[in-house]
């Protein structure tokens, strides 16, 4: 598993997150929000106000539980 930190306005600080399990960036392109999981969801944040994803919070959720059901997380 590959973590990558990412700036959070919300909680003022870097936060970590992976890419989903799966997904393959392709060269020279961004890293959509939706291929990305935050790791400081329901520890240190509970998504409510994320700036990073804009998705709803019981949806980053479910991508962590997925995520660390398939090796990946913290």
């Amino acid at each position: 598993m590959e973590k990558h930190f990412a700036y959070c306005s919300a909680c003022d600080r870097q936060v970590e997150v992976m890419m989903k399990p799966g997904y393959v960036p392709l060269p020279g392109k961004p890293i959509p929000p939706e291929a990305m999981v935050c790791l400081a969801h329901g520890d240190t944040c509970t998504g409510a106000l994320c700036p990073l994803f804009g998705v709803p919070s019981d949806d980053m959720g479910r991508a962590l539980a997925r995520a660390r059901e398939n090796g990946g997380g913290a």
